[in-house]
Order: structure tokens, then C-alpha cells, then sequence
């Protein structure tokens, strides 16, 4: 049992150094994440291809869950064009993580200016946006390219950060180590 336990716990400590990006491979996953946020930015997501898997998936600060490349691009393209058309977006810092070989997590954060839902025309009462919105994109390595193959979008809610139990100066929580997993039996 205790030899299971030790190559288990090799193995997942090998994964883990495998699993770190090198700084040339972090800088390219940052390039492509420059590319999405572009994109935002521009509001035009006819170069979509260029940095997305043909499976990529997509959820939405609303929980609308768009699968596939053509659905991704078309409702991005539609949603730009009209309920956040002329809206700025304004890209934050982003954090890149390896998790495995070839497979990438970056988090960001994204300011969102006032936007007026379901279509784009201010009602008097439909206002939104003018907030933070955080983005968690996962990217894997295909045939030399960093592209997109997941991403999930939460709108940060200002108010809900008091409650926040870690806190905003209490330091984020120690990344998980895989080599520790053999002392949680």
C-alpha cells in the first residue's frame, strides 16, 4: 500500500513539474489571450477561428452555454451588435497557470461599461454593466498554438466583496500540491 501511495504521489509530482509553463509558453498564452481581448474590444470576432478548438465552449455572465465554434463566434458577434455595441471593455491583468501538459487556466479580469439588455436600448430601468466581469478561459496546446477551448464569465458583484471569507488582504489560498495528496488518506 505504501509503495501504491509513493508512486502515486511521484507520478502526480511529475505531472505537476510537466505541467508548468515555461516563460516563452506562458508569453504565448498570454498572445492569445491578447487575441480574445481584442476582440472585445474591436467588438469583430470573424478572426475567432484563429485562436479557438472547433469544440470550444462558452458560458456567458447570464449562464447562456454556447457550444461549438460557429455558435461561440455568431452569438458574439450578435450580442456586440447590439447589447454591447459601443460599450468598453477594458482587459485587467491576467493570471496563467499550467495544470497539466499542454492545458492552461488563465483568470481575468474585465471592465464592462453600461450596457442595456436584452437589446441594447436604454428602457429606463434595464441598465447593467459599468462593473468588473471575471473570465475563466482554458486554453490547450494544439499543433504549436495556445487556442481556446473553454470559457466561463461572472459578473463581479461590488457588493458581494465585503462578504468575501478570504478577504482583500488576507493572501490567496496556497495552489494546490499534488505531492501532499499522499498524506490525505
Amino acid at each position: 500500500m505504501k509503495t501504491c501511495l509513493l508512486a502515486l504521489a511521484l507520478l502526480l509530482g511529475a505531472s505537476r513539474a510537466f505541467a508548468q509553463l515555461s516563460p516563452t509558453e506562458e508569453a504565448a498564452v498570454r498572445r492569445t489571450v491578447a487575441r480574445i481581448t481584442a476582440n472585445f474590444q474591436n467588438h469583430h470576432f470573424a478572426d475567432m477561428a484563429t485562436y479557438t478548438t472547433p469544440d470550444v465552449s462558452w458560458v456567458n455572465i447570464v449562464g447562456m452555454w454556447w457550444r461549438g465554434r460557429p455558435a461561440v463566434q455568431q452569438a458574439h458577434q450578435q450580442i456586440f451588435d447590439t447589447i454591447f455595441k459601443g460599450v468598453a471593455f477594458a482587459p485587467g491583468k491576467a493570471t496563467v497557470r499550467g495544470i497539466a501538459p499542454g492545458v492552461a487556466v488563465v483568470n481575468l479580469y474585465c471592465h464592462v461599461g453600461a450596457f442595456y439588455p436584452p437589446d441594447g436600448i436604454d428602457h429606463g430601468s434595464n441598465k447593467e454593466g459599468d462593473d468588473d466581469n471575471l473570465l475563466t478561459l482554458v486554453l490547450v496546446k494544439r499543433q504549436g498554438h495556445w487556442l481556446l477551448t473553454a470559457a466561463q464569465n461572472t459578473v463581479v458583484r461590488a457588493a458581494a466583496q465585503a462578504n468575501n471569507p478570504i478577504g482583500k488582504t488576507s493572501p490567496p489560498p496556497a495552489p494546490f500540491d499534488p505531492v501532499k495528496f499522499a498524506n490525505y488518506h
